[in-house]
């Protein structure tokens, strides 16, 4: 009964348009609540819900020391709040038992690392595979999931550009590729092509030949980082944040804001201003 539900409301979700990662994880979140509880998702009590939220607060982080995020928390409660609202909707419930207000957690000052920590990132990569990470997710600016979804067809070496199809939010941008990466991204290419599948159509493989996952891009990128011995202690670094130090560094360099925009594909131009204000913290 319960891998019917959460298997009719990924569906859902696929159906309304939410992205791959909300669509992968809001029915895990939704499960381990249901987990937790030991409960049938339709007998589940207001009470119950209020108790796993306590629960999560005191979490531990399986990927690095201390509690789970505020943030990682908050999408932990929406996903719970929106499966419940989806078995009302479908009749399977009277009544919504999530009834908690909890506000949504201040976004923090983004981590960064400096134009400076980039170049010891490049001269220490010893593949590859390392440089064409830092190519994409720094150089290009990609998200790890538009990283992942890259397919061959969306490089294009003669006229040096990268093609990002399914962004968050469904928004499509194009990226002008530096000569550079062009380069390593065509050897990357060729280099590949004796594990690369018939009809892969995925761009970065493993050397089994599939498409090369989320996590396995993170892993990379912590095992490089740490390899450069820099000083992480006072700012919580990760794959992502080559993204905001790319979107820092062009407003650094007098990129128009407008440009930074259309760079990260972001919709709504608050969100760039987000790096606006980094800048301003580094002046102060």
């Amino acid at each position: 009964m319960l891998e019917n539900e959460l298997y009719d409301f990924r569906k859902e979700l696929q159906n309304l348009g939410y992205s791959k990662g909300v669509i992968s994880n809001y029915p895990k979140y939704a499960q381990s609540l249901l987990h937790y509880t030991k409960t049938e998702a339709t007998t589940i009590t207001e009470n119950q819900i209020k108790e796993y939220y306590e629960y999560l607060q005191t979490k531990p982080n399986q990927r690095r020391k201390g509690i789970i995020s505020q943030s990682h928390i908050h999408s932990n409660l929406l996903a719970i709040r929106i499966f419940f609202e989806y078995l009302q909707r479908i009749g399977k419930i009277k009544r919504n038992p999530y009834t908690l207000k909890v506000k949504s957690p201040i976004k923090t000052t983004r981590n960064i690392l400096t134009q400076e920590e980039i170049k010891i990132l490049y001269k220490t990569a010893q593949n590859l595979e390392e440089t064409i990470l830092l190519h994409l997710c720094y150089g290009c600016g990609l998200r790890r999931s538009e990283a992942q979804d890259l397919n061959i067809k969306d490089v294009n070496f003669e006229q040096k550009l990268l093609f990002v199809r399914k962004g968050k939010g469904k928004k499509r941008r194009v990226i002008p590729l530096t000569e550079k990466i062009t380069t390593d991204l065509q050897d990357y290419y060729k280099q590949n092509q004796w594990y690369r599948n018939e009809n892969q159509e995925s761009f970065l493989i493993n050397i089994q030949g599939n498409r090369i996952t989320g996590t396995s891009l993170y892993e990379t990128f912590k095992k490089l980082l740490q390899k450069t011995k820099i000083n992480t202690s006072d700012k919580n670094i990760c794959l992502h944040s080559l993204r905001h130090s790319i979107a820092t560094h062009l407003l650094e360099n007098e990129m128009s804001i407008e440009m930074v925009r259309n760079f990260l594909g972001h919709q709504n131009l608050k969100t760039t201003q987000i790096y606006t204000r980094v800048n301003n913290l580094k002046l102060k």
